[in-house]
């Protein structure tokens, strides 16, 4: 065998070996291998704290974004009649979950097709009954919680992300944090707040 062509042989099975030895559930940087009917889902999370108040803290001391690392799950789904939408069924099953690495980057090969991509409350209805038993009566300071509010926020609709064939869907998605008061869905607080 020649020289180049020993080099070459070398070379692709370096190349394979580095894609099939990567963990883009890891949030890893994704081997494209442009397969057939499959894209690339990229995600780019940020988190944002928010302010709830207390001394002013000025421009420079109000909450700052960064890279958010946690872990999102896509489901496959039907779109409705608009294409961009698609209610989220949590008895359907989930189809991979996606983990964002530290600068927030996460990466995965898809089949075509629309999906919807939830975080851990949305994926199930445990944190949707949860809820609903937890806030039913309501409290000192928040009304009894909205059902069909509560209903929409674990169904939707959701909009959808299409990934097409040998093509990379780069999304990204800004997370906020919110204050305690307000942090449950579809109950309303109306007890009082910090100076």
């Amino acid at each position: 065998m020649s020289l180049m062509k020993s080099l070459g042989v070398l070379t692709a099975c370096m190349a394979m070996a580095c894609a099939s030895n990567r963990q883009t559930r890891n949030g890893e940087m994704y081997p494209w291998r442009n397969a057939k009917k499959s894209g690339v889902l990229h995600i780019h999370a940020t988190y944002t704290p928010a302010y709830c108040g207390g001394a002013d803290p000025g421009p420079e001391g109000m909450p700052r974004t960064y890279p958010w690392s946690g872990r999102m799950f896509i489901r496959a789904v039907v779109p409705d009649s608009s294409g961009r939408f698609a209610l989220n069924d949590p008895n359907s099953p989930v189809r991979d979950s996606i983990q964002m690495n530290g600068e927030g980057h996460g990466w995965l090969e898809l089949p075509t097709g629309s999906y919807l991509i939830l975080d851990r409350e949305r994926v199930d209805r445990t944190k949707h009954d949860q809820l609903l038993r937890d806030h039913k009566a309501g409290s000192l300071h928040t009304e009894p919680i909205d059902e069909a509010c509560l209903d929409r926020w674990l169904r939707g609709p959701f909009p959808i992300h299409t990934i097409a064939s040998g093509d990379t869907l780069h999304m990204p998605l800004p997370l906020h944090g919110q204050c305690p008061w307000y942090s449950t869905p579809c109950v309303s607080y109306h007890g009082p707040l910090p100076p």
